[in-house]
């Protein structure tokens, strides 16, 4: 059977959409046929919000996750990923991740955090200050100061109380939030420049766009630090272990 890619989306469902339309544009072909297998599921009504459980409880998303994750095993992914930051949180992700390796040992889940942070690693072997742009939900657990303690030679450097709120709305408010309006508004492009500007001023050699929905909003060379966008890296990676001949150089 051909390998094949799995994608969790809903999560949100622009960033899913986002994540494909990047494995597609990471992949040497030159016909419909010589691109690589990939089945998307996007859910969102079986996948609670994932800041809203880590912040306030109720429902663990991991049930809805593991749903889709099984779905897409079903029918065939080897590979599957999740275009979630903050459904990367162990609470959630830990769980996600135990119940696939025992019941589907034959296809692998991908941590999004864990091939960032290598990236991130790789880009600057000497060390680095990285900022960070995420949910408070992100924030709140720590899900990427886990993840880089394992590299001494990264710091991570995280907005205040007040810039995680403003990054947050940005993403999530009714009125101007990415997850509430598409196109994305200017409102929300300016207040993510402003955050992402107060970073590199306290020294961050490169930002984390820390949110699926961030590339929605941010691209390389509106800010002047490299923009380090973890949904390429997983699409990347993904295509890697599925048919790593067919991957672009970068």
């Amino acid at each position: 059977m051909e390998r094949a890619i799995g994608v969790i989306g809903g999560v949100g469902p622009y960033a899913g959409l986002d994540l494909v339309k990047k494995v597609f544009d990471n992949t040497i072909a030159k016909s419909d046929q010589e691109h690589v297998n990939l089945y998307l599921t996007s859910c969102p009504s079986i996948i609670g919000d994932r800041t809203r459980y880590l912040l306030e409880g109720g429902e663990n998303p991991a049930e809805g996750l593991y749903t889709c994750f099984t779905k897409l095993a079903m029918i065939g992914a080897s590979v599957v990923v999740i275009p979630c930051n903050t459904a990367h949180a162990k609470p959630i992700y830990g769980i996600v991740k135990e119940r696939s390796s025992r019941e589907f040992p034959q296809v692998r889940l991908l941590n999004m955090i864990e091939e960032t942070c290598a990236h991130v690693s790789r880009l600057f072997p000497s060390g680095a200050s990285i900022g960070l742009l995420a949910t408070k939900g992100t924030h709140s657990v720590g899900v990427y100061r886990e993840y880089f303690s394992r590299y001494p030679e990264l710091s991570l450097i995280e907005p205040d109380a007040h810039g995680q709120d403003r990054v947050h709305q940005a993403i999530y408010d009714g009125d101007y939030g990415i997850k509430a309006v598409s196109p994305v508004t200017e409102r929300a492009v300016k207040v993510l420049m402003e955050e992402g500007s107060r970073l590199i001023g306290r020294g961050a050699q490169a930002l984390i766009l820390g949110c699926t929905e961030l590339p929605l909003a941010l691209h390389e060379g509106m800010l002047p630090c490299p923009l380090v966008d973890p949904t390429s890296i997983l699409a990347r990676s993904a295509l890697v272990l599925v048919d790593a001949g067919k991957l672009k150089a970068c």
